[in-house]
């Protein structure tokens, strides 16, 4: 359909400003508008996959080439509503003359308005513009395509603005008069849309509203073309050649900008990943002459039922082999799926670390062009080796490196390839401004999601709407688990379907080991058999019932126990070896590593303590050194060792002990515990000692009411007793991993409608919380995308993202220990030699490597902790400009010759002890 001109159209005027801040000139909107569409067209080529191309297309319902230029119009347009009063006319801009000029009055008393931001002037103008070029009028907003690409663009600095009235939708002047309705304000939105128009090719509309997630990512694609078309150094080339020019000529403009592009775009490392043909297993990890069966059975089966996108679930113990499982089943998935990047989500930063090693190595050698591997989670910049991230030197291997670009605010995860922890990809989930660029991030990947059972009720809400949104977007996902209820497996499975559009519950139950997948275009379900695995094995299970005590001369208690346990490793007659100890509480775990270390025999074993309150730099060198002993790799110690540790252990020590003891835990930490033991085969790295020559999980039960008080609220009773009650009932049984291990979990975790009149009440009470904790989930997330006719509720919070919590109680500090002496100078040491770092002269914030510094001093513990109203455990006020710095909380210890003295707290005392990290005890006094 021909577009028909405006009779009050003019040539768009230069003198329309955009960017103005550390710039020589004002640079015209008109420059920056077709600077916009150029990025928007190379980003479509470059940056997008033929998936997402394929999906703006269809969602737009229009060909793949027409939707190329209809995006690149709509991205040009984004700042339209900077050709207003209220922007142009702003204090800090040049102040062009025209704002003198009768056809460019304002309204009157504008000047004494709150100014209207020009992303929402964009979204009220736009639909009004579009109907010149064959959008269609008169249709109420949820039905309207120009009004839901005038809600696009209006979201384009991240947070979506409230839907339009069709009488604002018709005269947009009428209803807010301060986006100009004067003649000239008129005539210049209209030709600068018209040059625009023209630049692009005059692209046909859309002809249908699209899907809400199509919006998102077109939206998400808009935003970074803004991004890169704002950048300084493209504004100062751009604009030197426009004033050097002196010519006014907007297709000249254009043309350079097109010419200019491509390698501004290549200089953010934005782009896909080439992968190398994906054959046979053995093709894609060389070094792997055996597969395990599961590998050999995906290898054979997942090609012929791959067509598109779909979701893959993959169930087996530890040491099947699922990483590389799931590396090999995303090269077929993504290839399917027309989806070449891809993205794993793990639940701890110990393990996203460890993982983003092992993925970089896989993608130097497994991509034909430079492919960057970016680390995400909070605390990434903090990794020595992300920081300094070179080449990796191999033969035929290509750069995995990111640059800065990359590592900037909202960017890491729109890397080809991307490891992070799970949260970086379930706050796309929460109302955040910017989560679109999340959206776009994983539109164009495969989502690996690690250790999928390891959420509690409120992160399974937000897994389950992360996967409804992912089956919406038509980006394929893995799931991987070692102990996977059946229900839960069946309500992740049926959310991505849900999101597909396929609202039938599914009735299959993946297979242990085993794998499923589900199909998003036509939602069918092929599920594999049970696979046999060469790592099974039997694993003896002693429960020793115990007192919750610490006191060694009670010989029913929890201490004795432990004497006649670890014996072998105090006794020189014995063979030397190791042995994991998991405790289910901070404090138990510093109780119980005073006992070992006390302990005295005819020799003396190494103890390690590692939990979470403990400085970072002493968690992370402890780490260290466990892998250097016990390591995959590790020579077995010729001395012995016993390993003190918290839940830490379950999923971010690589560890292989020869007896593991824990606390009493639900089955499936328990599983996950056990794990730890008897874990790699040795080879010629040792042998295992006789007193250990198989797998043995030691669980020390303490008797009476679950949970023993000192563990508080760690565990829900209910899954302790039931945990109890299934052990007990196999006594002397052991388990056989993994034949026994999916009607375990069933046993255990059994929902209330499956056990139906062998409820007890805490099963009830259990059942309660979850769907309490469900409910908090369902309401803090976005809506179901089947839902959402309206853009606004995606980006409701009006906070910052970090501050949002995505685990439910999950409330903590970081407490940067300090010491204050008499005179009241504070110090990062006990010897008072280091004062608390300040800002550079003429500088208003602590630099990067000082800001590192003070993080590696801090230890992470429950927001409980400190005091709220205490002005002693505030950063300093020069840190006020320093980001993480300013968040950190000081734990000030009274300090008199070198000798500190713990925090008083009204209810508690808090000191960092050397070696056991913070130590928490009732106060005595208050001060």
């Amino acid at each position: 359909m021909a577009y028909m001109r405006s009779e009050m159209s003019d040539r768009a005027g230069a003198w329309i400003w955009a960017k103005f801040s550390n710039l020589p000139w004002p640079y015209p909107l008109i420059c920056h508008m077709l600077d916009a569409a150029a990025m928007a067209g190379v980003l479509w080529n470059e940056f997008l996959d033929e998936g997402q191309r394929r999906q703006i297309a269809d969602g737009f319902g229009t060909s793949v080439d027409e939707a190329r230029a209809m995006v690149m119009f709509w991205a040009g347009l984004h700042d339209i509503g900077k050709c207003c009063p209220h922007f142009v006319g702003q204090p800090s801009g040049p102040k062009p003359e025209l704002l003198d000029e009768p056809k460019f009055a304002a309204a009157a008393g504008w000047m004494h308005e709150e100014p209207i931001r020009h992303e929402r002037v964009s979204h009220l103008v736009v639909p009004d513009l579009l109907a010149r070029y064959g959008y269609p009028a008169g249709l109420r907003p949820s039905r309207s395509v120009a009004h839901q690409v005038g809600q696009i663009l209006g979201g384009h600095h991240g947070r979506y603005g409230l839907a339009l009235d069709r009488a604002t939708m018709a005269d947009p002047g009428k209803a807010e008069p301060r986006v100009g309705t004067a003649s000239g304000w008129v005539a210049q939105r209209h030709a600068l849309t018209d040059a625009l128009f023209d630049a692009c090719g005059c692209p046909a509309p859309p002809t249908r509203v699209a899907p809400a997630g199509t919006a998102v990512i077109v939206t998400g694609l808009i935003v970074l073309a803004d991004w890169l078309a704002s950048q300084t150094d493209w504004l100062l080339a751009r604009g030197t050649q426009w004033y050097t020019a002196k010519d006014d000529d907007h297709v000249a403009h254009y043309a350079r900008a097109v010419k200019a592009a491509p390698r501004h775009v290549q200089a953010t490392q934005l782009g896909t990943a080439s992968w190398k043909p994906a054959g046979t297993f053995q093709e894609v990890f060389p070094h792997i002459t055996r597969p395990h069966p599961l590998q050999a059975d995906l290898a054979a089966h997942l090609p012929g039922v791959t067509k598109g996108p779909g979701l893959l679930l993959v169930t087996a113990p530890t040491g099947d082999g699922k990483t590389e499982s799931a590396l090999y089943a995303a090269r077929i998935m993504g290839q399917a799926s027309g989806r070449t990047g891809l993205a794993l989500l793990l639940p701890t930063m110990a393990t996203t670390d460890a993982m983003w090693l092992r993925t970089r190595t896989y993608t130097a050698a497994s991509t034909l062009t430079d492919t960057p591997v970016t680390l995400v989670h909070s605390m990434a910049w903090l990794n020595t080796d992300y920081d300094h991230a070179g080449d990796i030197l191999t033969d035929g291997c290509t750069n995995t490196s990111a640059g800065d670009w990359l590592r900037g605010r909202h960017r890491p995860l729109l890397s080809p390839v991307t490891v992070g922890t799970w949260d970086q990809g379930t706050i796309a989930t929460l109302p955040v401004r910017f989560n679109a660029m999340r959206w776009l991030a994983m539109s164009g990947k495969t989502i690996i999601i690690d250790e999928a059972h390891a959420y509690d009720a409120f992160g399974h809400a937000l897994t389950v709407r992360l996967l409804e949104w992912l089956g919406h977007l038509g980006a394929p996902v893995i799931l991987l688990s070692a102990t996977l209820a059946g229900s839960i497996a069946r309500r992740l499975v049926d959310a991505y379907r849900t999101g597909a559009d396929h609202t039938t519950p599914s009735t299959t139950t993946p297979a242990y080991p085993g794998w499923l997948y589900t199909d998003a275009t036509t939602g069918r379900i092929t599920a594999s058999d049970t696979i046999p695995t060469t790592r099974a094995r039997s694993l003896t299970v002693d429960l020793i019932d115990t007192r919750h005590t610490h006191d060694p001369t009670d010989t029913t208690g929890r201490a004795s126990a432990l004497d006649q346990l670890l014996a072998p490793l105090y006794d020189t007659t014995a063979d030397s070896g190791a042995a994991l100890l998991v405790c289910n509480t901070v404090p138990d775990a510093q109780a119980t590593y005073r006992q070992l270390t006390a302990c005295t025999g005819t020799r003396r074993p190494r103890v390690l303590l590692l939990h979470a309150r403990m400085p970072l730099w002493q968690r992370d060198e402890t780490t260290r050194s466990l892998l250097a002993i016990l390591g995959p790799k590790a020579t077995r110690p010729t001395t012995p060792v016993i390993v003190v540790s918290t839940q830490l252990a379950e999923q971010s020590l690589d560890i292989d002990a020869d007896l593991v003891v824990s606390d009493l835990a639900p089955l499936a930490q328990l599983l996950q515990r056990a794990g730890r033991g008897h874990r790699h085969e040795l080879g010629t790295r040792g042998t295992r000692p006789a007193w250990a020559p198989t797998p043995r999980l030691a669980i020390l039960n303490p008797t009476g009411k679950l949970p023993p008080r000192p563990w508080g609220n760690v565990y829900d009773p209910a899954l302790l007793r039931r945990t109890r009650d299934l052990l007990t009932s196999r006594k002397d049984t052991p388990i056989d991993v993994p034949g026994h291990i999916a009607t375990m979990i069933e046993t255990v975790y059994a929902d209330l409608n499956e056990l139906a009149d062998q409820a007890l009440t805490d099963d009830q009470q259990r059942a309660a919380r979850e769907a309490a904790d469900t409910a908090t989930g369902d309401a803090r997330t976005i809506p179901t995308p089947a839902t959402v006719t309206d853009l606004y509720p995606l980006t409701t919070y009006d906070g910052d993202e970090d501050d949002l919590v995505t685990r439910l109680g999950a409330d903590s500090l970081r407490l940067l220990p300090t010491y204050t002496t008499p005179d009241g100078q504070t110090y990062l040491d006990p010897a008072c030699t280091r004062p608390l770092p300040t800002p550079p002269p003429d500088h208003n914030q602590l630099d990067r490597d000082t800001v590192a510094a003070l993080v590696r001093l801090t230890v992470t513990c429950p927001g409980t902790y400190l005091p709220t109203s205490d002005p002693h455990t505030k950063p300093p006020a020069n840190w006020a400009r320093t980001p993480i710095a300013r968040d950190l909380r000081l734990l000030p210890h009274p300090t008199t010759a070198g000798i500190p003295k713990p925090y008083t707290a009204d209810s508690h005392t808090l000191h960092l002890d050397p070696e056991l990290g913070i130590i928490r005890t009732p106060a005595t006094h208050h001060r």
